[in-house]
């Protein structure tokens, strides 16, 4: 039986990096084949973009982030703001998201019009597996995660409070600026 879930992708922080990324989503479980498929448009462009769904270990519900999160008021949503309602960083859309390994360089990047296209059948059996050893369950819940894409040009003049850097990568990498709630189809 396949499954099939879907997500609308909206802009975040568009008034702070001058476009509004947008796109769309779909997930179809196929066996034990994972196919995604996702595509962007407007967003900054000739930038990698990391992508990931995000949720809470314990199966709570995420949510998209909005400009309400932004709590310390410097006017972005940066990624540590996102965490109150949408969870944390679960899997990466990258070369091998069935590695779970987030900070890497195999993330899409957008063209000279700030679109990219990214698409990866995915085993589903080592996903699960590794997904169970880091969060303690195979279920991966897609209906109950939210999918960011993050990543500004350097040269983009970022605030001191923007937080959010992981390993050597910074806020510029991490800083989100669309997310979508999956649903399931």
């Amino acid at each position: 039986m396949t499954q099939k879930y879907s997500a609308e992708i909206v802009p975040l922080n568009e008034e702070k990096i001058g476009t509004a990324a947008h796109g769309k989503a779909t997930f179809e479980i196929v066996g034990d084949i994972l196919k995604i498929h996702i595509s962007m448009k407007d967003t900054p462009k000739n930038t990698q973009h990391w992508e990931h769904f995000h949720g809470f270990p314990d199966g709570k519900e995420a949510q998209i982030a909005t400009k309400a999160q932004d709590v310390n008021g410097d006017g972005f949503v940066d990624l540590p703001e996102t965490e109150s309602v949408s969870g944390t960083t679960m899997v990466p859309f990258d070369a091998a998201p069935h590695d779970m390994n987030v900070p890497n360089d195999t993330y899409p990047v957008s063209d000279e019009n700030g679109s990219f296209e990214y698409e990866k059948e995915v085993p589903l059996n080592k996903l699960q597996a590794k997904f169970k050893e880091v969060f303690g369950t195979d279920d991966l819940e897609l209906d109950k995660r939210v999918i960011y894409v993050h990543g500004v040009p350097e040269d983009l003049e970022l605030p001191d409070t923007i937080a959010g850097a992981v390993g050597h990568y910074d806020q510029h990498v991490t800083l989100p600026i669309a997310v979508g709630k999956i649903v399931k189809d």
